[in-house]
């Protein structure tokens, strides 16, 4: 267990490129996607120090679900906000950790495994940030606007950004307050443009994100083929 480590789940987006359903409600092995990433990383997480950020209208579902799957796991909810950022705002005033580290998870992230979170938090520890991450593997080509070929991009230094993030809580909570009206796309950019330093941790392969049905049939079939990870 990391005492000093809160975790912010976020949970509360519209799912509108997944199609009419929640796709966190989705079962995979038996069990919601939003809890997957959730169960791998409560064995290292002091109890209270876990906050999920839901929208409003699904919090007594995501609550019942929790307690169905993971009882008497002592997560706390919060109604998620406007967007993703006011969403784990909203989480991280629901942490009473005054010091240590924050680490904000995407709940549609579900193979990130216990052994992801410490790897990065150990880094985070060093750094004040450090971030999951996948090196590029393709080509990469940089277009105009009607999708013509300019030139080649070097992919040498070019990475996903994925789930978790990890950064120091003081840190992280300077960051958030001093954004002026922006809405980064994730919460290494909320650092970078409060000017603290974040690094990459490469992940590996299992950090697949559920974004459309096409991606739970990978996912489903990951589970059903019995590859195994650490969690």
């Amino acid at each position: 267990m990391i005492s000093d480590l809160g975790v912010i789940i976020a949970a509360g987006g519209s799912s509108q490129r997944y199609g009419e359903k929640d796709k966190l409600l989705e079962d995979l092995a038996g069990m919601p996607v939003f809890l997957h990433s959730i169960s791998n990383f409560l064995p290292f997480v002091a109890p209270g120090n876990m906050v999920v950020a839901v929208r409003e209208s699904a919090l007594d579902e995501f609550r019942c679900l929790t307690e169905k799957f993971l009882p008497g796991s002592q997560i706390r909810f919060v109604p998620g906000g406007k967007d993703r950022v006011s969403s784990v705002r909203n989480a991280l005033d629901a942490l009473e950790l005054s010091s240590g580290l924050v680490a904000i998870h995407d709940a549609a992230r579900p193979l990130a495994s216990g052994k992801l979170l410490e790897k990065v938090a150990a880094r985070a520890r060093e750094t004040g940030g450090a971030v999951a991450a996948g090196k590029v593997a393709d080509s990469l080509k940089l277009a105009d606007d009607n999708g013509m070929i300019l030139l080649p991009v070097s992919r040498d230094k070019v990475y996903h950004a994925e789930t978790p993030q990890i950064f120091d809580i003081v840190n992280y909570r300077h960051a958030c307050e001093s954004l002026q009206g922006q809405v980064p796309t994730d919460d290494a950019e909320i650092m970078r443009l409060a000017g603290f330093p974040v690094v990459l941790v490469e992940s590996g392969e299992w950090n697949l994100k559920l974004t459309s049905p096409d991606d739970l049939g990978k996912l489903q079939r990951i589970f059903s083929g019995g590859r195994t990870w650490e969690k």
